[in-house]
């Protein structure tokens, strides 16, 4: 194996969460979730989620360089995250995917996942992203996060379940489904 790390980015509901759980049942590698972490500070200090991001400069910082510094480190490292990808950008040995899915099937998904109707998914979905990517390009001067050549791997989950999704990359990375 020529990667050691792996990391997930993508937009919301791109796949990035069900894709970082099910590798990480498969390979049983340590993790770090940011999307996890600031679900969980968001519920801990009773923002909306998506406020929680672009509450401060200081825990987006906090949390994107605790990323770039368990990237350095030895040892496999399973790590999902919007900036994931761009943290790993100048270490050798981590493998960096890119999700990407139709706005329309992300929309739906979301609209699923948090039990609310379609147009209500589509401005949450909307807020969040752009107050995100504004935040990010604000603080890192920068708003190539998302640029498909940047990452080894660019994946299209419009079209795939979780299980082919999870088994797909297991091909890809060269691993056997368990």
């Amino acid at each position: 194996m020529k990667f050691s790390k792996i990391t997930i980015s993508g937009l919301i509901c791109t796949g990035k969460t069900s894709l970082f759980w099910g590798l990480q049942e498969e390979l049983v590698w340590p993790t770090f979730s940011t999307s996890q972490y600031f679900r969980d500070y968001a519920r801990t200090h009773r923002f909306l989620l998506e406020k929680a991001e672009e509450q401060n400069d200081k825990i987006t910082k906090k949390v994107d360089f605790r990323v770039a510094k368990m990237l350095k480190e030895k040892g496999n490292l399973l790590v999902e995250g919007w900036m994931a990808g761009i943290m790993a950008d100048n270490y050798p040995g981590i493998f960096k995917i890119l999700l990407v899915c139709d706005d329309a099937v992300r929309i739906q998904r979301f609209a699923e996942r948090e039990k609310v109707d379609l147009k209500e998914a589509e401005k949450k979905v909307v807020e969040r992203e752009k107050n995100l990517l504004g935040t990010l390009a604000r603080i890192y001067k920068r708003n190539d996060f998302l640029e498909p050549e940047k990452y080894d791997l660019v994946f299209d989950t419009t079209k795939t379940t979780k299980k082919q999704l999870i088994k797909t990359m297991l091909d890809k990375l060269g691993f056997k489904e368990t």
